[in-house]
């Protein structure tokens, strides 16, 4: 079977990612920032097949270098990691947005270098596929991947944190398609980026991550979560979904399907519900919690979100955006975010 690189391994997506992996046989080099943080080790050597074919190496996207010795011998590299917020004792890059594209590079240059990838696979977000007008008043008919979110824009609850991240997917994902406009004979690979909706469903982790807390800001009434639900449905006139079991199963399908699957970007949601909606399903389906914030954005519109281009080359999404939903309910009781202290009587 394959060995693969899967970066930031211990994340949400990248652990079931290599969960996954490691179900088909795969030899996994993952890659953390910390081999010294147990709680992420353990629980990705805990994995079934870990102790014979996942191997652990140390590696920081603001060290782009230390990412080689994970690539060397690797097949397909999984980009997964992408910081969320700027580690402001760099001296080098002034902002995450510097940082990932010099990252991105160098990591292109690295898979070159190794003689032994075929392909990236790069998990990206629909965020950079934003069915905004080019001067931001209303919305395409559709989502798809000929989208690219305009920047610059004033976006209805924006701020700081928002723009550097929406920047930094954007001008990275530009970065990774760019190497497919290459002549065959000087490509050493291909690049594929899939682009999710907001991931839920399901977790290995202790904790809630950040798209989960999104989905479930309703319940908990945490501000910055809300307002990234309300950025979300303001940029992209609906709030995409998707399980994260989908999410992994269509990595590896671009990596098991390659001679299907050609090189570029592709939308992976499997639907795209309002905020509206969201509140709504959960009044209706988790009457014994309590909804701690009831205002929407955006009610009325709901952009659709083009996903034929995955479907059509066989991919099937197993889960429905009420299985994401219902999912991620689920964790936030089994975790502690949706506490009996948030239960109404």
């Amino acid at each position: 079977m394959s060995k693969v690189c899967v970066t930031g391994a211990a994340g949400y997506i990248a652990s079931w990612l290599v969960k996954k992996l490691l179900e088909r046989g795969c030899t996994v080099h993952g890659t953390l920032r910390n081999l010294g943080d147990e709680k992420k080790t353990g629980l990705l050597r805990g994995l079934p097949g870990a102790a014979e074919r996942l191997v652990l190496f140390e590696a920081d996207i603001y060290d782009a270098a230390s990412f080689e010795p994970a690539i060397q011998g690797c097949e397909f590299v999984f980009l997964v990691a992408t910081p969320l917020q700027h580690n402001s004792g760099s001296s080098k890059y002034k902002d995450t947005t510097e940082a990932i594209e010099d990252a991105t590079r160098a990591i292109l240059q690295q898979c070159e270098r190794s003689k032994s990838v075929r392909r990236v696979i790069s998990t990206g977000s629909v965020i950079t596929a934003s069915p905004l007008r080019e001067d931001g008043k209303g919305y395409k008919e559709f989502a798809n991947e000929s989208c690219w979110t305009p920047l610059g824009l004033p976006i209805d609850h924006s701020n700081e944190f928002m723009d550097d991240y929406l920047s930094s997917k954007c001008i990275a994902e530009k970065e990774l398609v760019k190497y497919n406009d290459r002549p065959s004979e000087s490509r050493a690979f291909d690049v594929v980026v899939l682009l999710l909706g907001l991931v839920g469903g399901d977790t290995l982790l202790p904790y809630i991550n950040e798209s989960q807390h999104f989905m479930l800001s309703p319940f908990t009434g945490i501000e910055p979560y809300h307002n990234a639900l309300r950025f979300t449905q303001a940029l992209l006139g609906s709030v995409p979904v998707v399980h994260v079991d989908d999410v992994c199963e269509a990595h590896v399908f671009c990596m098991e399907r390659q001679r299907d699957v050609a090189a570029g970007r592709y939308l992976c949601a499997t639907a795209h519900p309002n905020m509206q909606d969201l509140v709504e399903h959960y009044a209706s389906k988790h009457p014994e919690l309590k909804l701690a914030l009831k205002e929407v954005v955006g009610e009325g519109v709901r952009v659709q979100v083009n996903t034929n281009k995955l479907v059509e080359l066989g991919f099937k999404f197993k889960y429905r955006a009420e299985a994401v939903l219902d999912g991620s309910v689920d964790c936030g009781k089994k975790l502690g975010v949706l506490s009996v202290a948030d239960q109404g009587s």
